[in-house]
């Protein structure tokens, strides 16, 4: 396998958080006195910053973007983090890959508080060379080229061309483009079009056994 190092997105790729962010904005919209989004809309929350999410997504202003990332933190935080599951075969696949020496991390948008939580609930943690996510605070301007390129310092990896990222929306893509390195899609998450990041990755993968092919066919 040409790769040294394996980096993951989080949300929607490693770990299938959707029921318990679906669940937290359900309430944070009920709790603001607003609409419910369809779910292709939900859907779309998952990956990008919360923050960005409300003003994009559904027109919100700042100022109630604001109050919905709050409200939306006030359940999540507490309970529904923890509805979440590993997507099958995951974990697994980690564990070769670490078993052959590849370094592994996770990059991701999420507050990297939360994510090692999760890390350490699935017993990952242990799988996981290092986990680099945002400081949780909305109006950041970090990027997620700039939190792969960090991952990548924190694992001592110097040469681009032997580094995957693994994510499942265009702002992995574009990140991993940004960063120089390559770009796996997972078709099996919340933002790839197959058309699109057919053209932007080395391929799509709809579960782990077609991740595991891919990677190691290069």
């Amino acid at each position: 396998m040409k790769y040294d190092v394996v980096l993951w997105d989080f949300d929607g790729t490693l770990v299938d958080t959707s029921e318990g962010i679906f669940e937290s904005l359900r309430i944070a919209f009920a709790r603001m006195g607003q609409s419910m989004p369809e779910l292709p809309i939900l859907r779309k929350f998952i990956g990008p910053p919360m923050l960005y999410s409300f003003q994009t997504f559904v027109d919100f202003t700042p100022k109630q973007a604001e109050e919905g990332v709050r409200r939306f933190r006030e359940d999540y935080e507490t309970r529904g983090i923890y509805n979440a599951r590993v997507y099958d075969g995951l974990k697994e696949l980690n564990m070769q890959l670490r078993s052959e020496g590849i370094k592994i991390g996770v990059a991701t948008l999420k507050p990297e508080r939360m994510a090692k939580l999760l890390l350490a609930h699935f017993g990952l943690d242990a799988l996981i060379d290092v986990c680099v996510g945002t400081d949780g605070d909305e109006s950041s301007d970090i990027t997620k080229a700039g939190i792969v390129l960090e991952a990548m310092q924190r694992l001592g990896c110097r040469d681009k061309s032997r580094a995957v990222l693994i994510g499942d929306t265009i702002y992995d893509a574009v990140g991993a483009k940004e960063a120089g390195i390559d770009f796996l899609a997972a078709a099996y998450g919340f933002g790839i079009d197959e058309e699109r990041d057919r053209q932007s990755s080395i391929g799509l993968a709809h579960n782990a056994e077609e991740i595991s092919v891919i990677l190691r066919k290069l």
